[in-house]
């Protein structure tokens, strides 16, 4: 695993060559490509990827690209196989690459997700980007991406609570304090 963080090709082909395990966890659950990925070491995902290992594998952490979004997005961002990596995984029913990069504020990051094709309003998931986005200050130009992208603001969340109400009842509370 330390290999495949060192960005050295040649020592994860050795290993390989030799019966190592590509698809075998770690205590903590990450395997190769988690730990490849995550470090945003493109050359090694790319071999890796061209060996046929699993992408969705996720042995409790998240998917590989879970872990390169919620670890490095500025790496993410740079990656070349996004696409690959299956940006629409939902991990433990409640989140995604996407959901995942935007509670980091990495815009770069979703741009990139959402360019390789991930889903804007995470179908399956509990929350969707658009309404986690709604919830908190300073998202302005996560909410006019993710809408740009086709975020559907009708959807609501497993609560019933609607974007819209949201935003409304944020519009109403500021303008309460101003009034005082």
């Amino acid at each position: 695993m330390v290999s495949a963080q060192s960005g050295d090709v040649a020592t994860v082909k050795y290993f390989l060559d030799h019966g190592g395990d590509l698809v075998k966890a770690d205590d903590k659950g990450r395997t190769v490509l988690h730990h490849a990925a995550g470090i945003g070491c493109c050359k090694v995902t790319e071999f890796l990827l061209s060996k046929g290992v699993p992408v969705d594998i996720d042995c409790g952490r998240g998917t590989p690209l879970f872990w390169a979004a919620s670890n490095l997005f500025n790496a993410c961002a740079q990656m070349t196989y996004v696409a690959r990596l299956g940006p629409n995984i939902i991990i433990n029913g409640t989140t995604s690459p996407l959901m995942s990069a935007l509670a980091y504020r990495s815009l770069k990051c979703m741009k990139l997700l959402i360019k390789a094709g991930a889903d804007v309003n995470c179908n399956g998931s509990m929350l969707t980007p658009l309404l986690l986005a709604t919830m908190h200050g300073g998202y302005t130009n996560f909410i006019k991406l993710l809408l740009k992208a086709g975020a559907d603001p009708n959807i609501p969340d497993d609560v019933c609570v609607l974007y819209i109400l949201l935003i409304f009842a944020d519009l109403v509370c500021r303008i309460s304090l101003l009034s005082l």
